[in-house]
């Protein structure tokens, strides 16, 4: 007969899921300290359960001794050089994830000796991902989550900030998987002023003595610029970068970015124009990423500066190029009371006529001007492309109330295009659109110079008969082709 286990006065019994014979907590319970005691006892044969059951009984009596133990397992695996053999990975991991949870019990009671510990982990991660075939996986995921998980312990431990310092730059010696920049921003606080400018001199010692540019200067660089945030230092911030790095418009971005929170905006401003992006073709040219991250640094940087009317210019004509929507809110937020009614007109007015089809159907389904964006649909109905599936989804969706023709060009040619192409990949979603289509047609009085659903269910059968993945799709949702 099971016993019941005793409960204290005022614990609520634990819920029961399922039948006595399910693995769930209440159920464990049931079986009593004394018998799930020897189970355990039994199971500590196996070495990660016996390692389990030590760090357990270590973590409840004796906050010393579990990091003496846990430190033997470093010691352990640090010596060991081995290959890691794919069939043991899981297991490693497993052991070490233990380790990894252990130390943030210790925290509880010892975040000194657990700061210490968690170094210690990070320590064995460039040997240990050396013993592996590929860094990525469950061991790796280890040493990413001690890694960001060590902050919270250093905010509770008192380390001696020098000596803090010295371990962080042995870390970033060795760090040859670039993992260890985000450990500068979580020590950061724990390093304080001392600290950093002691790390700040030996990173730049580091860098001095080397003869070649190459992933270990990137590692030092990346520190210092971590490290430079971490005090507000700007300038020591911008000198991390090559002078020919600072006037591209990515870098010359990130600093102008630095400078305004610094409340140094005509600073900002200069080093934007030294970095603007190049207008030439070809591989010098600014990529659309470069181009974005810089021109907004610029809108912020002219109207810190009281440009406010350049920032207007450079707003519209940015969205008369891309029509992009927070380009032209931010241009109507600018606008005096009144004006940006006419503005709006103007702007539906561009993406009316705007080259792409595409982003110009885009921008008045979202914007929204749903009427707009169905004259779009059937005055340029030969431009509408079906490769972007998405969009030809969502704007079928916002216009199949009101606008049922509009609706159906756009999932016709989405049809087609799959069809036509053969993407298999999209015949399902292609069935679905047939029968949405088929749906909308009902609604539809007059076709005008489009032909009706049926003749052009008859056009896709004659083209496409052999389609025979598109008609298993269909006919598992109940239609026919």
């Amino acid at each position: 007969m099971a016993r019941k286990a005793a409960t204290t006065t005022g614990d609520k019994p634990k819920a029961r899921k399922g039948s006595k014979t399910t693995l769930s907590e209440a159920n464990l319970v049931d079986l009593g300290p004394e018998r799930l005691t020897a189970i355990l006892l039994d199971l500590s044969s196996d070495s990660h359960v016996k390692r389990v059951l030590r760090l357990e009984l270590f973590a409840e009596s004796n906050a010393e001794g579990l990091a003496l133990e846990i430190a033997k397992r470093f010691a352990t695996v640090g010596k060991s050089s081995s290959r890691i053999n794919w069939r043991k990975r899981a297991a490693f991991a497993k052991d070490l994830d233990l380790h990894r949870g252990m130390i943030e019990r210790l925290a509880q009671d010892d975040a000194n000796a657990a700061l210490d510990l968690m170094l210690d982990l990070l320590d064995l991660a460039t040997p240990t991902l050396d013993r592996l075939s590929q860094a990525e996986g469950p061991i790796g995921d280890v040493f990413l989550a001690a890694r960001d998980g060590i902050g919270a312990i250093a905010a509770q431990a008192l380390p001696d900030p020098i000596v803090l310092a010295d371990r962080i730059a042995r870390l970033l010696r060795r760090d040859d998987y670039t993992q260890f920049g985000p450990v500068v921003n979580a020590l950061s606080p724990a390093l304080g002023k001392r600290g950093q400018e002691h790390l700040r001199k030996t990173l730049e010692q580091l860098l001095a003595a080397r003869t070649v540019r190459d992933a270990r200067t990137a590692v030092y660089r990346d520190a210092l610029r971590r490290l430079a945030d971490a005090s507000g230092d700007v300038d020591a911030f911008e000198a991390t970068f090559a002078p020919e790095l600072r006037r591209t418009p990515l870098v010359s971005a990130e600093i102008a970015r630095r400078l305004l929170e610094a409340g140094r905006p005509e600073d900002a401003l200069a080093t934007l124009h030294a970095g603007a992006p190049s207008e030439k073709g070809g591989r010098h040219q600014s990529s659309l990423e470069e181009r974005s991250a810089w021109e907004e640094a610029m809108l912020d940087a002219l109207e810190a500066t009281g440009h406010h009317d350049e920032a207007q210019k450079r707003r519209w004509a940015e969205f008369e190029r891309t029509l992009s929507i927070p380009r032209l809110r931010a241009y109507l937020k600018g606008l005096p009371d009144f004006d940006d009614v006419e503005a709006e007109d103007q702007a539906k007015a561009v993406a009316k006529r705007f080259p792409q089809f595409d982003r110009a159907l885009a921008f008045l389904v979202s914007w929204p001007d749903l009427p707009a964006a169905s004259r779009l649909v059937l005055t340029r109905a030969g431009e509408i492309n079906g490769a972007d599936d998405t969009l030809m989804t969502e704007a079928a969706r916002r216009l199949e109330g009101g606008y049922p023709m509009a609706a159906s060009l756009l999932l016709r040619a989405s049809i087609q295009y799959v069809l036509t192409y053969g993407v298999a990949t999209r015949y399902a979603e292609a069935a679905r659109q047939l029968l949405e289509a088929e749906s909308l047609s009902v609604m539809i009085g007059d076709f005008g110079e489009y032909p009706d659903h049926q003749a052009f269910v008859a056009d896709l059968r004659a083209m496409h008969s052999r389609k025979q993945g598109f008609r298993a799709e269909l006919e598992a949702l109940g239609g026919s082709f």
